[in-house]
């Protein structure tokens, strides 16, 4: 904008204003001519003057937010990411994950997939391969928790870190199971560095032997959690166990006061009501720390354990007691076949794979210890009754 200078007295003439030489104009139009003037040099000044000190400057909000807050696309918002959720183990974890299917069928952002495979562990490779198929499985979906219930198979020797087995009763035996353990949570951490593991214990078992021994395979495995990042164990011994500690078949619902039956005649699998339990109890561990979605049928499971509590099994009444002694059966003799040892054998197993009773095995061969076989150990072999 140009300089104007500065106004003179409205007395003051000009030769030549108006453009025509000798012009003069009359009061009245230098009066105009003299205003228009001064609201041009008002504006310049206007424009190119700093702000007096002190003086508000008005700013347009939408000039505002523009410099603070840019425009935010529209559209809809991303979905959250879904949670993956990977369970896998033995028999045991076949009930838990039906259970944990119908609770999570259909929630909104919850992937759960799970496998699993009976008489499995981490003890019986030969049976499956645990590392290998669990590598498979999260290199597919990079889950985000993963849940695992193996164990109750594992009540026998380990393949050591030297390549010979290690028997259940040497001392060395936790340690080398809980290597093993602690592979698996590599290889999930591998397929996903922020991959939380949750380890289900093994429950109490009937079997005196059985039971005594998955304490040792517990024990093993809360510890390798305890000192592995991304893992954390679900004990559940003590939601199958009475209030005196001992295994109990039977459960009753505070909520109904309703007599449940919650394992099998076996003492070790579990009924449809001992599986709700048990999911009930790993989904409480799981869902207090991770991110799921309210869910009314996760509710009801987590409700369900929290109600239900083990009784002590009746003994039998006397009208239910036998009347007579058994009648005792011949005793086993051995055939003229013998059994070579093979690796990962039991009594129980080789029995199963001869079609003869475990017994009639133990009885015809006194001198073995069940607890230390060894590989091509020759076993005689009793003759079918």
């Amino acid at each position: 904008m140009p300089q104007f200078p500065p106004l003179r007295s409205g007395r003051a003439r000009r030769p030549g204003l108006g453009g025509r030489p000798g012009f003069r104009p009359g009061r009245g139009g230098l009066a105009a001519l003299l205003l228009c003037l001064a609201c041009l040099a008002g504006a310049a000044c206007d424009r190119n003057a700093p702000d007096a000190p002190g003086e508000a400057v008005d700013i347009a909000p939408s000039t505002v937010f523009s410099q603070r807050a840019p425009t935010l696309p529209t559209g809809t918002a991303p979905a959250p990411k879904a949670l993956k959720l990977l369970e896998v183990g033995d028999s045991l974890s076949i009930s838990l994950g039906e259970q944990m299917e119908r609770a999570l069928a259909g929630a909104p952002g919850i992937d759960f997939v799970r496998d699993g495979m009976r008489s499995t562990g981490l003890t019986r490779p030969e049976l499956l391969d645990w590392p290998a198929r669990l590598r498979e499985l999260v290199g597919r979906t990079a889950p985000d928790v993963v849940v695992v219930m193996i164990g109750a198979n594992d009540v026998m020797p380990v393949d050591g870190p030297e390549g010979g087995r290690i028997y259940f009763d040497n001392p060395a035996w936790a340690g080398a199971y809980a290597a093993k353990a602690g592979e698996l949570v590599a290889i999930c951490r591998q397929a996903n560095p922020g991959v939380v593991v949750y380890w289900v214990g093994v429950p109490a078992m009937g079997d005196p032997g059985l039971a005594s021994g998955v304490k040792q395979v517990n024990a093993a495995l809360a510890a390798m959690c305890g000192k592995t990042p991304g893992c954390r164990f679900i004990d559940t011994e003590a939601a199958f166990s009475d209030p005196d500690g001992r295994f109990s078949r039977h459960g009753r619902d505070g909520a109904t006061g309703d007599t449940l039956v919650l394992r099998t005649a076996d003492g070790v699998h579990l009924t449809d009501g001992g599986a709700r339990l048990l999911a009930g109890v790993v989904l409480a561990a799981v869902a207090d720390r991770e991110t799921f979605p309210p869910l009314a049928s996760v509710d009801e499971l987590r409700l369900y354990a929290r109600d239900v509590r083990p009784v002590a099994d009746e003994a039998p009444s006397p009208a239910q007691a036998p009347l007579a002694p058994p009648v005792k059966a011949a005793p086993a003799k051995a055939g003229g076949s013998v059994y070579s040892v093979r690796k990962g054998d039991t009594i129980a197993i080789i029995a199963k794979r001869l079609g003869i009773p475990a017994d009639d095995l133990l009885a015809v061969n006194p001198g073995v210890d069940s607890r230390r076989l060894s590989l091509g150990q020759p076993l005689r072999v009793p003759a079918k009754r």
